[in-house]
């Protein structure tokens, strides 16, 4: 059995367990405190103290997006990340693009609009949802272009809109208008839409 260390709030804990459902795969949930400092038993198993971390077996495994490509790679998600090198090279572009580049542009937004402390987490501090008027307009318009119109980054589902799929979702949380970037709004779209993101119970 899995063990998914997780926190219902953690968008990157949402990405592991909506490729978790994806995949159709059963997990223990163990829920880690927000707040910080972690219990030293989870720092322990994680030094860092992120969530979430994945057990397999002897295997653990703390960042989300090697826990998505570890999960596809051994449970059968070909389709979400190809073996071949050739047709896994753009899977894995994005994902560090999202997370080096358009991730910290989001967050932005988020600490502000939802009021976030590294201590406390979301609701820790007092939110200001007009601060969503401060995005970093010019990245996401980068973004935006790279962004396949059909609905998904890269015109197919893989694991990249696993990833990004709990950021584009709290956007609906922090006010911020994505009309500007319409593939980024059709992306949100589609991939909330699907019947494995509701399984893996978004909260924000």
């Amino acid at each position: 059995m899995l063990t998914l260390c997780d926190h219902p709030i953690s968008s990157n804990a949402l990405k592991v367990r909506f490729l978790l459902a994806e995949l159709g795969l059963e997990y223990e949930r163990r829920t880690i405190p927000i707040t910080r400092p972690r219990p030293d038993d989870y720092v322990a198993l994680n030094p860092l103290a992120g969530i979430p971390t994945l057990i397999d077996g002897d295997l653990v495994l703390t960042e989300s997006n090697a826990i998505l490509r570890y999960l596809a790679n051994r449970y059968g998600g070909e389709e979400l990340y190809p073996a071949d090198p050739v047709a896994r090279a753009p899977i894995d572009e994005l994902l560090d693009r999202y997370a080096l580049t358009f991730r910290p542009a989001f967050f932005s937004i988020e600490v502000l609009a939802l009021g976030f402390t590294p201590q406390g987490g979301f609701g820790s501090a007092p939110a200001d949802p007009p601060a969503t008027s401060c995005a970093r307009a010019a990245t996401l318009r980068t973004f935006d272009a790279l962004i396949d119109p059909g609905g998904y980054a890269l015109g197919r589902f893989t694991i990249a809109d696993c990833a990004a799929a709990p950021v584009l979702n709290r956007t609906t949380h922090t006010g911020m208008d994505l009309s500007p970037y319409p593939n980024l709004l059709r992306w949100r779209e589609t991939v909330c839409a699907r019947p494995a993101f509701a399984q893996a119970e978004p909260v924000q």
